[in-house]
């Protein structure tokens, strides 16, 4: 009898417990749900309505951290820095509640207080660009130019595309030399946004030649310009028309014994070609072969033209020439081997601005042996900043223009001549 009771007792216990154990699993599972379904609502919510979000999750730092951006864009701070202050201590290493800190003690004008803010800030989200754009206004108002660039580093690397916007603020800030010394130093470790910046610097339309010549110059200075770079400044001031100076600084480049440069710089082809300053280049022209040599009858390196029987306008031969108001002599010393063209070849010198053209030689044309190829050259006092000495078909364009055969220039020179006014 004693052990049914116990065996009915027990089976009357277990249903009992099955049922409690089934309402505390619905309502553990119940609360589970609601816990994810509210932090479903919470993510959905968070930037898009925060305060709605925040009803689910009162600690939702995404939540919390746009709720503080609305709260300064509203111009509400107190509320944005208290709403930081919370996000804070849910997430102690949030940078952006340190700026937004920042942004509330600047606007009550604690300027200290602000700055040390956002350099914890910068240092907590270094991606974070209003704190790298409010550290660069304040390190530019206080001449701490080396500091300003490295934040303007930052936000070029972290969003390039900015460089439109900054690169025209650099070149202005350039013509200070203390900033364009600061600039230089900064480019010289070949950042990401150099090649942009430098091309700013020396864009004909928006760059500066104040700007452009005092950080380029600094960059020459320290070894941080490169051959490439070198060139492009220099043919920017040729393309400018500033003849004057783009001589001074290639000039001022080269170490000579012989006091005064020749007025053809490498007319022997005594130096290495470069192309950049006042020096020989050479232009890619279809149907042409151009190379430097050794030839027979030459005393060292001459230039070799080979024409293919193609239409050219000319050689692809020329070099810069930076001649004063008035009157010279050129000499050309070549030699031909089966020279075919309807009008021959020429060496032409042209001013680069409204000038034109100064002086022309005889065509050169068949086969000859070395010849030295003369005339007058004279220069006008205006609109001939700079000139340009090219050797040309002088025929249009056209079926006529086709040119056969091999040159060799041996030496080209330009000497002063009597330099009296021409006779009436």
């Amino acid at each position: 009898m004693a052990g049914d009771r116990a065996e009915h007792g027990t089976s009357a216990v277990k249903p009992g417990m099955r049922r409690i154990v089934l309402a505390l699993t619905v309502i553990a599972a119940i609360f589970a749900g609601w816990r994810i379904f509210g932090q479903m609502q919470a993510e959905h919510l968070a930037e898009t309505d925060p305060v709605a979000a925040l009803r689910w999750r009162p600690n939702d730092p995404v939540a919390l951290s746009a709720l503080a951006e609305r709260q300064v864009q509203q111009g509400n701070m107190k509320a944005a820095a208290a709403t930081a202050r919370q996000l804070l201590v849910v997430e102690p290493l949030h940078g952006l509640g340190f700026r937004v800190l920042a942004e509330a003690a600047d606007h009550h004008g604690r300027r200290a207080e602000a700055f040390k803010l956002y350099e914890i800030a910068a240092r907590r989200a270094p991606r974070d660009l209003p704190t790298r754009a409010w550290l660069t206004q304040r390190y530019l108002e206080q001449g701490q130019y080396k500091q300003a660039i490295a934040q303007i580093d930052r936000i070029l690397r972290v969003e390039p595309q900015r460089a439109r916007s900054i690169n025209p603020v650099l070149v202005q800030l350039a013509q200070d030399p203390a900033f364009a010394t600061a600039l230089a130093d900064a480019l010289r470790v070949d950042p990401p946004w150099r090649m942009g910046t430098l091309a700013a610097l020396r864009d004909p339309n928006t760059g500066s030649p104040v700007a452009a010549g005092r950080v380029l110059q600094r960059l020459q200075a320290k070894g941080g310009l490169s051959e490439q770079d070198y060139k492009d400044w220099l043919d920017s001031l040729i393309a400018e028309g500033r003849w004057g100076e783009a001589y001074a600084r290639w000039a001022g480049q080269l170490a000579t014994t012989a006091g005064r440069l020749p007025l053809v710089y490498n007319g022997d082809f005594a130096h290495p070609r470069t192309d950049a300053g006042f020096n020989w280049r050479l232009r890619k022209i279809p149907g042409v072969l151009l190379q430097f040599e050794s030839a027979t009858g030459a005393s060292g390196q001459v230039a070799y033209v080979r024409f293919l029987d193609r239409r050219v306008p000319s050689a692809g031969l020329e070099h810069p020439l930076m001649l004063e108001p008035g009157r010279y002599l050129l000499n050309v010393r070549m030699r031909g081997q089966s020279v075919r063209s309807v009008m021959g070849l020429q060496w032409v010198i042209a001013c680069s601005g409204g000038g034109g053209e100064v002086a022309r030689t005889e065509p050169a044309d068949g086969t000859f042996g070395w010849t030295i190829f003369q005339t007058e050259v004279t220069i006008p006092p205006e609109e001939c900043p700079g000139q340009w000495l090219r050797l040309v078909n002088p025929v249009p364009s056209g079926a006529a223009q086709r040119v056969v055969g091999e040159l060799w220039v041996d030496d080209v020179k330009i000497r002063q001549h009597n330099n009296e006014p021409n006779p009436e």
